[in-house]
């Protein structure tokens, strides 16, 4: 044989060797080319779970934009001109959970998405970004519906601002996120196409070595193996269709819903071989008797149709297991339009349900006290009255709980110790009541009570006969509630107030029984708190109505129907009677002239606008109309104007931070010095709140003196009068109407004249109504007077005409 040498011819096994370096070379090719097959395989799986985690990933990424622009809509209609509602409340708290619940499933989607492919830099300084937008944005929103629960609708256009100031920077935030994990799983897509790309060359590098090693010795075994990989390849091509997921369970069903084919996944979740479920039906092998109805229907419908379906759904596995999956149907059809069979891929789910009942769970509950939330009374007491309306007779009375002065121990000791005792009056409601006395409760908790927000809980009572039995369990609520509660080793008094609504008047939907057991509330409060009111149909007239005053108030500070009028202080002489020149000064007085109830006095209208927020914005009005009155008085009277104008202030004027600036504001802005205008507060409200008295401070040190107004009526005393900083001290009416006849009374005026003159603070007292009591005032070396025995409140115009007949003959108005 040509080339063959003599040795090859002498020995046959040399004649092998060729064929030996042929196989060996072909087995080397083999492995290296399965271990390239099996790298790919790995590779592409890999790919796989990292492409579908993205595209989970963007999709609850993309999520957080709408949630955002939500919260940010929210809190425009809150900071608006149009009352705000707690629908508007609900939303923005519903749009807020939300947005947190999908950031907890991005964060740990992406935790294992890193895990998975790699550190990403610029994906995870998105992140970063995003999350401290993000927060930003959760905590303006936590501060608007503070203030949304706690009423102080007055801070709602600050607080909103803020909310929508941090909108931008959020949407922002999230879009780059989201550009960012598109562009990372793009350059990752990249990346396998280059990696296949690889591979098919180094398959061919290999192929063509095997070619020249053994062209003519394995040629026909070349063009077999070549066909048998291209018979492969569409196989594989074929199977891909349905084994895109490999994860998931696979499906494929013929045209009368019988299994012929399972993958693996199948059989690794639902314990069943291909052999015992091969000609039965999923959704008969499948069933679970715990899915929802209306769920399973749509689907059944859907398959009975042949269209496509998907649905989350119960799956009862081998052994009765059950497990949540989330099942996508698909038909499959040949290329004339007939019905081939279908198949079922089914994204193992029930990690993902439970963190959804757990998120769930923790949206319905209060995180404070561990009770449940308003969304779980609104929903439990919606069915009681559903209940009550099938079964006439059925009984359920509402408890709506407010807790007297809780603010006070906010203000005094911290949020800290209002939280502790928020905890304390929680643990209090729930050992009161007894098993069947509550049913607003959470799964298997069994809790007894519910918080809705602030200082306000929730009792919901069913089985109840009448409103008797409901004034029984209030009655022991508020005996026990009113017993002192121990905060950082001090002992803290409160009473509860407690609204009842019974099922007799629970009319309309669980948000108008709330609102009426509410209503009720405040009835009890006015009552004198500590106390239970039951509802009637008269709260809500009353209520009405004062809806109606307050509407109409809104539009008088619009329209300008505030006005102002002005009692004179005058100086005493030594038997009583005004001393010559002696106007001391004016007090300004709110009075509103109403377009059809004419002229409306203070107290229909005053206690109002403090409840519905609007007495800073009075307050406001009041002092920027008599200054400029005083400033022009000083032009047309001269030396005959007042020499002192005094104003009101209210507990909201004194707790907004930017007071003193809007005094030394209008002062500036009329000309006035600052000790020409005197500011009023009452003897309580400057004796117990930390915030009025440091107001009261800024307000000193810019100039304007101040006065303690109904003094004597109040918590301070004589022995504390010298820590206030005031100039005056104001002797309420009730002792000077009484001076002459009770000596109780007279020696308190004594005392205080005393006490305030040696502390260099002037007095004067208030409701002089006879020459009588004017003489006893001057007796006990009052300084001033004000009353009707001088002067009835005057319009302006009126009130220089008194000036002028002052000035020709003083005599007694």
């Amino acid at each position: 044989m040509p080339g063959t040498s003599p040795v090859d011819a002498v020995h046959p096994a040399a004649q092998q060797r060729p064929h030996r370096r042929v196989r060996r070379s072909m087995y080397s090719a083999f492995a290296v080319i399965a271990a390239l097959a099996v790298f790919q395989a790995w590779h592409g799986h890999r790919f796989e779970q990292v492409r579908a985690g993205d595209a989970e990933i963007i999709s609850y990424a993309g999520t957080q934009r709408t949630f955002t622009q939500q919260m940010g809509r929210m809190a425009a209609l809150a900071g608006g001109e149009q009352p705000v509602t707690l629908v508007h409340a609900e939303l923005l708290g519903e749009a807020l959970d939300r947005s947190r619940a999908d950031a907890l499933l991005v964060e740990a989607l992406l935790d294992a998405q890193f895990k998975l492919s790699g550190g990403q830099p610029e994906v995870q300084a998105a992140l970063q970004v995003w999350q401290a937008a993000r927060e930003r944005l959760w905590y303006r929103c936590e501060v608007l519906l503070r203030h949304l629960d706690d009423g102080r609708l007055d801070d709602l256009p600050v607080a909103a601002a803020a909310v929508q100031r941090e909108v931008d920077p959020a949407l922002v935030a999230a879009s780059t996120l989201t550009e960012r994990l598109q562009a990372a799983a793009s350059a990752r897509s990249a990346r396998q196409l280059r990696l296949l790309e690889g591979g098919v060359a180094a398959t061919l590098m290999l192929l063509g070595l095997l070619a020249l090693l053994v062209v003519e010795p394995t040629a026909r075994a070349v063009r077999l193996q070549v066909r048998r990989l291209a018979d492969q390849a569409d196989e594989l091509s074929r199977l891909a269709l349905v084994a895109e997921r490999t994860d998931n369970m696979v499906i494929l069903s013929n045209a009368e819903r019988e299994i012929v084919w399972v993958n693996d996944a199948f059989t690794r979740l639902t314990g069943y071989t291909p052999d015992e479920v091969r000609g039965q039906r999923a959704a008969t092998l499948l069933r679970s008797e715990n899915n929802d109805a209306e769920t399973a229907r749509r689907l059944r419908d859907a398959v009975e149709a042949c269209e496509p379906a998907r649905a989350e759904v119960l799956a009862r596995v081998k052994g009765g297991r059950e497990f949540w999956i989330d099942a996508d149907v698909q038909p499959l059809r040949a290329d004339d339009g007939e019905l081939r069979g279908f198949v079922t891929v089914a994204a193992d789910i029930s990690e993902r349900r439970a963190l959804q009942e757990q998120l769930r769970h923790a949206a319905r509950s209060d995180a404070l006290t561990g009770l449940p939330n308003r969304a779980v009374v609104l929903d439990r007491l919606q069915r009681a009255i559903a209940h009550a309306r099938r079964h006439p007779g059925y009984g359920f009375a509402v408890l709506f709980m407010d807790f007297d002065r809780f603010k006070q121990v906010n203000d005094t000791l911290g949020h800290g110790a209002g939280d502790e005792m928020l905890r304390q009056i929680a643990r209090r409601i729930e050992d009161t009541l007894r098993p069947g006395d509550a049913v607003a409760r959470v799964s298997s908790r069994l809790q007894t009570a519910a918080r809705l927000g602030g200082d306000e809980f929730v009792v919901v009572l069913e089985g109840v006969h009448g409103a008797d039995e409901a004034r029984a369990v209030a009655e022991r609520l508020l005996a026990v509630l009113a017993q002192p509660y121990a905060i950082r080793g001090q002992a803290v008094q409160s009473s509860a107030s407690i609204g009842i609504v019974t099922a007799d008047h629970a009319v309309g939907s669980a948000d108008d029984v709330l609102r009426d057991a509410d209503t009720a509330m405040y009835e009890a409060k006015r009552a004198g708190r500590g106390r239970c009111v039951v509802f009637d149909s008269s709260m809500h007239e009353r209520l009405v109505r004062t809806l109606e005053v307050e509407n109409d108030l809104r539009r008088a500070l619009r329209e300008q129907e505030l006005f102002v009028v002005y009692q004179p202080v005058v100086d005493l002489a030594p038997d009583g009677t005004p001393a010559r020149g002696g106007l001391a000064g004016v007090e300004a007085l709110v009075r509103w002239h109403h377009p059809t109830r004419g002229v409306v006095p203070p107290a229909q209208f005053i206690g109002v606008a403090e409840e519905a927020g609007l007495i800073d914005a009075i307050g406001q009005q009041v002092l920027e109309m008599a200054c400029a009155q005083f400033a022009r008085w000083r032009q047309t009277l001269g030396a005959q104007a007042p020499r002192l104008l005094a104003v009101n202030l209210s507990r909201a004027q004194l707790q907004t931070p930017g007071l003193a600036p809007e005094v030394r504001w209008v002062l500036e802005h009329n000309g006035m010095q600052p000790h020409e205008l005197q500011l009023e507060v009452t003897e309580s409200l400057a004796a117990q709140d930390d915030r009025v008295q440091a107001s009261l401070r800024e307000l000193k040190r810019l100039g304007v003196r101040l006065a303690l107004d109904d003094f004597g009526t109040g918590y301070s005393s004589l022995a504390c009068l010298h820590q206030l900083p005031v100039d005056t001290v104001k002797i309420d009416r009730s002792f000077v109407g009484h001076a002459e006849t009770l000596e109780y009374h007279r020696v308190l005026i004594e005392a205080t004249i005393r006490v305030a003159q040696t502390l260099g603070m002037t007095t004067v007292a208030e409701g002089i109504e006879t020459a009588g009591q004017a003489a006893l005032m001057a007796a006990l070396h009052c300084d001033r007077g004000q009353g009707y025995l001088f002067s009835r409140p005057l319009a302006a115009e009126d009130l220089e005409r008194w000036v002028h007949a002052q000035a020709v003959e003083p005599a007694h108005a």
